[in-house]
């Protein structure tokens, strides 16, 4: 199964268990998939989270991944892994303070909220680590001073700087991210 759709992704998880034992734990599409009302188009689908570093194993690793609520902010010893689609900017709806507040809200990362007076509508900072990978399209990295166009097969190292995804272009960008808290 192939699918560059964000939104269904397959996850397949394989783990070691205490005694070393190697097993197939789970083949299924990933199901945490969060969406922003004011711009449509957007989603966010969680692949797996860690709760600590090192991480647990086996069948607990899993239950802790599904049970840590979907959010932009890993947890503080933690990771997560996500895909994100961006549709274009120009097929924003209604962008407010409140909306964007309400966004962050309903994915558990109220703190990311910035009252809009930056270069972007959704610039946040948030204390981690973060690789992405532009996996399709092209995207614009808004900095609190300037801004990296990216295209497909670039990849950004985000320490925990100030910034937005903003997409000029006419077609969704799909980004791969893996977020790690700091201690």
């Amino acid at each position: 199964m192939n699918n560059s759709s964000t939104s269904n992704k397959r996850r397949i998880v394989i783990g070691q268990y205490p005694n070393g034992e190697i097993k197939f734990i789970s083949d299924e599409i990933a199901k945490d998939i969060i969406k922003d009302p004011a711009r449509p188009g957007y989603s966010s689908t969680k692949i797996w989270a860690t709760l600590q570093s090192p991480a647990n194993f086996g069948e607990k690793a899993e239950k802790e991944s599904d049970g840590f609520a979907h959010s932009l902010i890993p947890p503080k010893s933690g990771s997560i892994c996500r895909f994100i689609k961006i549709p274009p900017d120009k097929n924003f709806g209604e962008i407010t303070n409140e909306n964007i507040k309400k966004f962050y809200q309903s994915i558990n990362s109220d703190e990311l909220f910035q009252p809009n007076e930056g270069a972007h509508p959704f610039m946040h900072k948030k204390d981690s680590l973060d690789y992405v990978y532009v996996m399709t399209g092209s995207i614009r990295l808004i900095l609190d001073e300037g801004e990296v166009d990216l295209e497909q097969g670039d990849t950004v190292v985000n320490i925990s700087a100030n910034h937005a995804w903003s997409n000029i272009t006419d077609t969704n960008c799909e980004l791969f991210i893996s977020s790690h808290g700091t201690i």
